[in-house]
């Protein structure tokens, strides 16, 4: 999953107060790895850096996830990135990263890459 089940979108970071309609709200037991409420402090740290260096970018976390897979050789070159959304806002936001090819800084991309050094997978470490 791209976002993390919705986690990498922001909308469960601390401070955040999520619709009664999100995914990890209807539905606390979906994805326990990616749960706001059951993710390793590893993961939940991993994902409020992102979310920091997209900030800093001038995006949204998703606008940042989505841009970052399509710079996947995986992705970009044999693949699609399927985005998932409920709401035009939310459509906007995961086609966005698509109107810009070079969306991602070298900076940036180093920057992504230190955060993912700390936490490389975060589903083993639950």
């Amino acid at each position: 999953s791209i976002l993390a089940g919705g986690l990498l979108s922001g909308k469960y970071r601390n401070g955040q107060t999520p619709s009664s309609t999100s995914r990890f709200v209807k539905y606390p037991e979906y994805m326990s790895r990616w749960s706001p409420a059951t993710a390793s402090p590893q993961t939940l740290d991993a994902v409020n850096e992102y979310a920091k260096l997209a900030e800093e970018a001038g995006m949204s976390p998703t606008e940042l996830s989505i841009a970052f897979i399509r710079t996947r050789r995986f992705i970009a070159d044999n693949g699609s990135v399927i985005v998932g959304a409920v709401t035009m806002k939310q459509l906007e936001e995961n086609l966005s990263p698509f109107d810009n090819e070079n969306i991602l800084s070298d900076d940036l991309m180093e920057a992504i890459n230190r955060v993912h050094m700390k936490c490389r997978d975060p589903s083993c470490s639950l």
